[in-house]
């Protein structure tokens, strides 16, 4: 019996070498909005809901371009929709093809993000999934900018790192 357990637990801590990830990298450079466009609006209780696509260029730890597809929601003010004043929020998928601290590949994010009266705007892009030489990579980016006349141009944060095979 004790031969047996000794050989299970020799399995457990071999197979929990191969899960083992590869320490936290900083990430931070910018993003800027290089073309942007409505695939559909409607109104449904005073919300503007918009269908959009955009293409994104990146500096710094990401360089390269991604595509965008996603959906904004302004939300109606006293007197409906206003500029500025108004509120957004948006939930996108973001494919990311370029390099990631030189590394070849493409990157998929789920965004999440809003904005404030001022025209601010902060998101949440998690990597759900990286091929090529990034497959495995992970992590999480904090977007803030502005809302310039293209959509949001800004700055990126955060921690990517590799997870083993």
């Amino acid at each position: 019996f004790v031969s047996i357990f000794i050989a299970l637990l020799l399995l457990i801590v071999m197979a929990g070498k191969g899960f083992a990830a590869s320490p936290p990298t900083l990430a931070s450079g910018t993003n800027t909005t290089t073309s942007a466009s409505f695939d559909s609006v409607r109104v449904e209780g005073g919300n503007m809901i918009i269908d959009l696509s955009s293409t994104v260029a990146y500096t710094g730890t990401f360089n390269g371009t991604s595509t965008v597809h996603g959906i904004l929601i302004f939300h109606a003010g006293g007197t409906g929709v206003q500029f500025p004043p108004w509120r957004a929020n948006f939930h996108d998928v973001e494919v990311f093809t370029g390099t990631v601290n030189g590394v070849p590949g493409t990157v998929t994010f789920n965004d999440n993000g809003s904005n404030d009266p001022t025209g601010t705007y902060k998101a949440t892009q998690t990597i759900v999934s990286a091929t090529g030489d990034l497959a495995g990579l992970r992590g999480v980016l904090s977007q803030v900018g502005a809302i310039g006349p293209g959509g949001p141009v800004g700055t990126y944060t955060g921690q990517i790192h590799f997870d083993s095979p």
